[in-house]
């Protein structure tokens, strides 16, 4: 088995990410897909307390060479999620330089992997998107928000990664569009800005009748066309399915 990684990454904080990475990831297990969310964003580590896991030995422990991988993979919830430490002695002690391996087994042991990075270019969010099989931009309409996000897809080019599009947050489907455009990529999805929409996330079961819900799903969908498209596996059945030459 080999599955697929998507980093997920945004040029700086508070526009959503991490908000997109749990959705999209509820949304790919509604899909049919076995799906693990890594806390990659070693300095601001946040999924663990959105979803009320709490679990260790976390990721950074495992970076930090202290913990193994298998250990810190928390599964009792839909989700698969390797938490991160918020504390700053094991932030100091995690080593960026193994996310890589870390992604990289986690893709031989489930279908689609995410990881929500860390905002900006540090080296925390080089090595997840140089690994990755697609990056995920977020962002919103905000100016500095998407020329931020510009260098994070700059970022993504140098170090040989492909951006699979951008999720524009809080905003309408032209503005998206516009977006989309400004940074010379797909659009992915739009989610409108929804304040009757409030709960613990992930929004898609919270409330999933919202169209804040929908736009998640609708992402969750293009993710596992594209997960679809690039497994080997999967493109050697088709190649092999008989054809119908009847012309009928």
């Amino acid at each position: 088995m080999l599955g697929q990684c998507y980093a997920v990454a945004s040029g700086k904080g508070g526009v959503g990410k991490t908000t997109t990475v749990v959705n999209t990831a509820y949304e790919l297990v509604t899909l049919g897909h076995d799906v693990a969310v890594v806390d990659a964003d070693l300095s601001m580590t946040n999924i663990g307390r959105l979803l009320g896991v709490d679990h260790e030995p976390t990721l950074h422990d495992v970076l930090a060479g202290a913990a193994d991988l298998a250990d810190a993979v928390d599964t009792s919830g839909e989700v698969a999620l390797v938490p991160g430490d918020a504390s700053v002695e094991t932030y100091r002690e995690a080593d960026p330089s193994r996310l890589g391996r870390v992604l990289r087994r986690l893709r031989t042991e489930f279908d689609i992997v995410l990881a929500d990075t860390g905002a900006g270019v540090s080296h925390e969010v080089v090595v997840p998107c140089g690994v990755a099989d697609g990056t995920v931009l977020v962002t919103t309409p905000d100016d500095t928000a998407v020329s931020d996000t510009s260098r994070t897809a700059s970022l993504v080019d140098r170090v040989d990664g492909t951006v699979l599009g951008v999720a524009v947050t809080r905003t309408d489907e032209r503005a998206a569009e516009a977006v989309a455009d400004e940074l010379g990529t797909d659009l992915l999805a739009w989610i409108p800005e929804r304040p009757d929409v409030v709960g613990d996330e992930p929004v898609v079961r919270t409330a999933p009748s919202s169209a804040v819900a929908a736009a998640y799903s609708g992402l969750a969908g293009v993710v596992s066309v594209a997960a679809a498209a690039s497994d080997p596996a999967a493109v050697e059945a088709s190649d092999d399915a008989p054809t119908d030459d009847s012309g009928e």
